[in-house]
């Protein structure tokens, strides 16, 4: 909220709404000169960095987001108290919005402009406080032409379905697990994802006409020549759930485990546990590990603390539970007593300049540090889940086992795409809904061509 004349706006903290609306097409972008007003917002927000001095196609938060979300759309919604409408927004490019408001590592709050005089739209709990109240709007059933077959129900393959449904193209989706969701139901810990709302947004899909067949395991129930023959074109989405063995010496001791591994089982330890990474998912491990009771739970990851993955408000809700956080060290060693864990050695770590691309080396200093441990949970890289798909003509694997895809998701089989963690690598809920979506764009497009 602003006063004054309306071309050069003055700041009103009392009754400024945090959303950084009034800034955007702000003549500062263009006149490069007006950014040193004195007393403005617009002069006080583009003095705090340096701005180029042509405007952006679209808002930062916009093409931060990997699904190119309408930030400003349903922020504005919400605004006008038509909640509705902004529900509405939010699942025109989101096909799982409920999962979204809770695991998102929300790139478009970063992104906000007003974070950078005091703290950026919380726009993750918007989305959330969205889809949670406005209500259920009558959805038309769209089974369109055209058939695709998506094997894996996690974030890319449900994504991918949303998508062709849109684009008037029928999908059945099979998963061998019991309810869809993939990692999102069994390896996301249930306090951080209510198992409810991936079914909930599972649910509506199906209403929308996605066909999702739970419990099917393509190459045992289905044949792959079956499923090639069956249908138009094949979406391989099959995720990443095979931990990488730690790089350490010492890895091969008993109790040292991956996140994935430990987060599906919800292993119990009385004793000291210690988390190896800072993404979303150490982070998550770490939580969880207080609730199953162990006694003391310690984060560890080389990065200066404000560049973890995991984000701030995780990172936050980790120390409010107890777990202690500690950046800039690196594991270089496990040391155990008869094959079983003891210890673990770390070495504090110093970042030089980034290079060109944003990268830190990181140079080793001072003394190893011995940190007593009863568990190591190592959250690193994980391998592609494609053991089962058979050796076709044209399908390749990279050397972690992810299948190799051209730029726009297609496998060298014909007909044949790929979509998620599978190609990609480990990867975040959103950005693998991102590629689910840009892969049904082009399998859209080659059905058309008739490609």
């Amino acid at each position: 909220m602003s006063g004054g004349r309306t071309h050069r706006p003055q700041r009103d903290s009392a009754k400024c709404m945090v959303c950084g609306g009034c800034t955007w097409q702000c003549p500062a972008t263009v006149f490069p000169s007006l950014r040193s007003e004195e007393g403005s917002l617009r002069g006080e927000i583009y003095s705090s960095k340096e701005f180029p001095g042509e405007m952006a196609d679209r808002p930062p938060c916009v093409m931060a987001c990997p699904l190119g979300q309408d930030v400003p759309g349903y922020i504005s919604a919400i605004a006008r108290n038509d909640v509705d409408e902004a529900a509405i927004i939010v699942r025109r490019t989101n096909a799982l919005p409920s999962v979204c408001g809770r695991v998102c590592i929300a790139s478009c709050m970063r992104a906000c402009t007003r974070a950078r005089i005091d703290m950026g739209v919380d726009i993750r709990s918007l989305k959330r406080f969205a889809v949670h109240v406005a209500a259920e709007a009558q959805v038309e059933t769209n089974v369109g032409a055209g058939s695709v077959a998506i094997i894996g129900s996690g974030p890319a393959g449900l994504a991918a379905a949303h998508r062709l449904n849109q684009l008037g193209v029928r999908s059945v989706v099979f998963d061998a697990g019991s309810t869809p969701g993939g990692s999102m139901t069994d390896t996301v810990p249930r306090f951080v994802l209510p198992r409810e709302m991936v079914a909930k947004d599972a649910a509506r899909l199906v209403r929308m006409g996605v066909d999702i067949r739970s419990g099917t395991r393509i190459g045992e129930d289905i044949s792959f020549c079956d499923l090639e023959s069956s249908y138009e074109a094949v979406l391989v989405a099959t995720g990443a759930r095979r931990d990488l063995a730690a790089a350490f010496r010492g890895s091969e001791l008993k109790n040292i485990v991956g996140a994935a591994e430990y987060c599906r089982n919800e292993r119990k330890m009385d004793g000291v546990v210690v988390v190896n990474g800072g993404g979303p998912s150490a982070v998550q491990a770490a939580r969880l590990a207080v609730r199953l009771g162990a006694r003391s739970v310690s984060v560890i990851h080389p990065a200066p603390l404000e560049q973890w993955p995991a984000g701030d408000h995780a990172l936050g809700l980790a120390r409010e539970e107890g777990v202690e956080v500690r950046p800039t060290h690196r594991i270089v060693e496990a040391q155990g007593q008869d094959g079983i864990l003891t210890a673990v050695m770390v070495k504090a770590v110093k970042a030089d300049n980034a290079d060109e691309v944003g990268r830190y080396k990181l140079a080793s200093r001072g003394a190893v540090e011995q940190l007593e441990a009863g568990l190591l949970i190592v959250a690193g890289e994980r391998r592609s889940s494609t053991e089962d798909l058979p050796d076709l003509d044209g399908i390749t694997r990279g050397v972690l086992g992810n299948l190799l895809i051209d730029e726009e998701y297609r496998l060298g089989r014909e007909r044949w795409y790929a979509a998620g963690e599978c190609a990609t690598g480990a990867a975040t809920v959103v950005d693998s809904m991102a590629t689910g979506r840009l892969a049904a764009e082009t399998i859209h497009r080659d059905l058309e061509l008739g490609k």
